[in-house]
């Protein structure tokens, strides 16, 4: 079995679609905004009766009931409070009907059977109201009617269901704009784009987000945490983090700092923050971020929400490489809190996935199978969701790969294979292809590990092309609306200018006829010079959104290039992989590994340029410290008891100058790992520093045997060293080795390029 040719797998760098629906639906709030408070409710019950007019007891009874019926777990105690409240209201009118009156209590009505559980009757009661409300052509109350409509919808996440959700919420656009309720409005179209972006229409969701802002925004509503959320949510889809985290946070201030109930959606919203911060490769802050998320589910007694979080922590921890603690944290959870047992509609046993994932890293496999068998018996769950069963099948072939059981890896891979081509999930396409490279690796079918490896890549690349096509279209659409803006702007300025122009007219109709020519003739030369100066504005505006666009096309070309770079080295280090497997020669074997790690140095610099905001320079620290990470997995310094230790200033470099860096970084750590230290281990200590402002210094230095004391620099022609003595002329530095108690080697280079700071946090917060 040659598990160790498989590559690794980071499924937590991507939110999978089964948990973002269910993570909807375990932390549905209600889109329901209550119009009464909890504090002015306890205050008109501590009343023994409501003052004022019939028609004012009605509407606070009326107030009274809808808060209680749009709790989100009301008890039978607020139930019965809720009954009670609608029935006096409808005492109350019955004295003195009222049709608007009979129609609120209707829906109340309607709503208070959908608490109670009795959906058939709340729905059959809405359908029939609604028909009555359409005759008397109440628009306002038409709308709230079709929007609690759509609220039947809500538990569950068919493809159907949104589909006759998303028709209910148009239909209550159609009234709502009839009428001034611009709240609603902004209500419905946030809702749609939840829904759309659910369904992956990205383009529609951002036009709704943008229509919901301006309704808020023309009511004055500063509500808006939960749509900040949703755009948050949407430019993570479009693999803008940095976009993301700052709706995210703006939805965090907001709804912190509200008075309404935004529990879950507090909780939702940290959730949100820590996969943005999963994917910008900063795992402790997710990891904060998500057990912010814990915490509040555990306030509010909601296992499956707590089970649901804590196997995105486990994910970070298995992703750190710290299968132990990710062990332990799960244990610790499923002692305290007992495991979620409803069927409907779930999104899975997450308890058995997190568990398998866990014990699949430890390679404790006959524990393992406990839980695999766990979810291939439930994979016959014909309530389960479409995406989880994906899920499963993706832990499933890990584990039979992972114990050389081929043909039932086979068989789950080809199943996985029809149903994510099914339902359109192209990104676990790709997941999927990898996973078939490593059982073909496995198997020693190298030909066709290479073709899924390949198949892997270039569906990559699509759902890479198609992102960036879509956030062009993004841009070009904004683009076109400020040029829109901008033509408004202009129309009506000139119209401001006629009307002054007309008005001056008029002022001058009774004085002479040589005084109204001369002024004419001012006028018009102030008219012509006006207008020249607007064109002359406007060609220079014209040109300055060009040369934006070309700045931007050069930019996005760049990225695309170190991407389909880094791809390709990424090939170059499969296929060296590959031919590692048919060496028997211990020396030819380690040539070619030295060369894997040589081009992984080469790779992780375009990787970095591809995934950072410029292209032209590289942070050294980040770049550094993910060489050592990657050497420190290849040679297993943990258990060789080697130390690796890092002192990196912020400095960023030109890639003329961090690829040599990084190479001679490669070779000195990897002498250092191999040859300097005994069984006991010892330090490997990295520092790179500024000696001015002209001149970079970096050092590498170990405390292991040394050299022999006949060793001569200037001498020896390895290849390591040739290649040190050839990459530190190319950064036109000065080698210096010291050798005493291990070897120190430092180079002291020229900066040719201005440095930067470093990334910071505030940078995106």
């Amino acid at each position: 079995m040659h598990t160790g040719s498989q590559p690794k797998m980071k499924r937590a760098e991507t939110i999978p679609k089964c948990k973002l629906i269910i993570l909807c639906f375990l932390l549905a709030i209600s889109a329901n905004a209550q119009e009464i408070t909890r504090h002015h409710v306890d205050s008109l019950l501590s009343q023994k009766s409501f003052p004022g007019s019939s028609a004012d007891r009605i509407h606070v009874a009326l107030q009274l009931a809808e808060f209680f019926t749009h709790l989100r777990h009301p008890s039978t105690a607020q139930l019965d409070s809720a009954s009670h409240f609608i029935n006096q209201a409808e005492q109350l009118n019955y004295r003195s009907p009222q049709a608007e009156t009979s129609f609120r209590i209707a829906l109340i009505r309607s709503a208070f059977y959908k608490s109670k559980g009795q959906s058939k009757n709340g729905r059959a009661l809405l359908e029939q109201t609604i028909q009555e409300i359409k005759q008397a052509h109440n628009w306002v109350l038409l709308g709230k009617a079709y929007f609690e409509l759509s609220e039947y919808y809500s538990q569950d996440f068919l493809q159907q269901s949104m589909i006759s959700r998303i028709d209910y919420l148009n239909q209550a656009i159609g009234a709502f704009e009839r009428t001034n309720h611009l709240v609603e409005l902004a209500r419905c179209y946030r809702l749609l784009a939840d829904l759309h972006q659910m369904m992956n229409d990205y383009t529609l969701a951002f036009a709704e987000t943008k229509k919901a802002l301006a309704y808020y925004d023309q009511a004055h509503y500063t509500e808006t945490q939960g749509l900040y959320a949703l755009l948050g949510r949407l430019y993570y889809t479009q693999g803008d983090y940095k976009t993301a985290i700052s709706y995210e946070l703006r939805a965090l201030k907001i709804a912190t700092t509200s008075h309404a109930d935004n529990v879950r959606l507090i909780c939702q919203i940290n959730n949100n923050l820590g996969y943005n911060f999963v994917k910008l490769g900063d795992n402790q802050k997710a990891i904060n971020y998500f057990s912010r998320a814990l915490e509040i589910a555990k306030s509010e007694k909601d296992n499956a929400t707590i089970y649901l979080l804590a196997g995105n922590i486990v994910d970070v921890y298995l992703r750190m490489h710290k299968p132990q603690k990710a062990q332990a944290f799960l244990t610790q959870v499923t002692r305290k809190f007992i495991q979620p047992s409803g069927e409907l509609y779930e999104g899975g046993d997450e308890v058995s996935q997190t568990y398998l994932k866990v014990y699949l890293a430890l390679k404790q496999y006959d524990t393992a199978k406990l839980y695999c068998d766990k979810l291939i018996q439930q994979t016959n769950n014909s309530n389960l969701n479409l995406y989880a069963r994906t899920s499963y099948y993706e832990l499933i072939i890990k584990f039979y790969t992972a114990t050389s059981r081929f043909a039932e890896a086979l068989k789950y891979l080809k199943m996985n294979q029809d149903l994510l081509r099914k339902i359109g999930n192209n990104n676990d396409l790709g997941t999927n292809e990898t996973l078939w490279f490593g059982l073909d690796t496995s198997r020693r079918q190298y030909q066709s590990a290479i073709h899924h490896l390949i198949s892997a890549n270039t569906i990559k690349d699509s759902i890479f092309n198609t992102t960036k096509s879509k956030q062009i279209e993004q841009l070009q659409i904004e683009y076109e609306t400020r040029q829109k803006e901008a033509q408004i702007t202009l129309l009506n300025q000139k119209s401001k200018l006629e009307q002054a122009n007309l008005q001056q007219a008029n002022l001058v109709k009774n004085l002479t006829i040589g005084a109204i020519f001369l002024l004419l003739v001012i006028a018009a030369l102030l008219f012509r010079q006006n207008v020249h100066k607007q064109k002359s504005n406007e060609v220079i505006t014209s040109k300055n959104v060009l040369l934006e666009d070309l700045l931007l096309q050069k930019e996005w070309l760049l990225k695309e290039v170190h991407h389909r770079v880094k791809n390709n080295l990424q090939i170059v280090m499969s296929i060296l992989n590959t031919q590692s497997a048919y060496l028997q020669n211990d020396i030819a074997l380690e040539a070619i590994r030295g060369s894997q790690h040589r081009v992984n140095a080469i790779a992780l610099l375009h990787q970095k340029l591809y995934s950072s905001t410029t292209t032209a320079l590289v942070s050294m620290p980040a770049y550094i410290g993910e060489l050592i990470d990657y050497l420190s997995d290849s040679f297993d310094t943990g258990y060789r008891q080697i130390k690796i230790n890092q002192v990196l200033n912020p400095l960023n470099l030109d890639p003329a100058l961090a690829v040599p860096i990084g190479l001679i970084l490669n070779e000195a750590i990897t002498n250092a790992i191999k040859y300097a230290f005994d069984h006991k281990g010892g330090e490997i200590k990295v520092s790179l520093s500024t000696s001015d402002d002209e001149n970079a210094i970096l050092k590498v230095s170990d405390t292991g045997r040394g050299l022999p004391p006949d060793f001569d620099f200037s001498e020896a022609n390895s290849l390591g060293m040739e290649m040190m003595k050839a990459l530190g002329k190319q950064l036109k530095g000065k080698f210096v080795i010291e050798n005493g108690h291990g070897v120190t080697l430092t180079i002291t280079f020229p900066i040719e390029q201005n440095r930067e700071e470093v990334f910071v946090e505030k940078d995106y917060l």
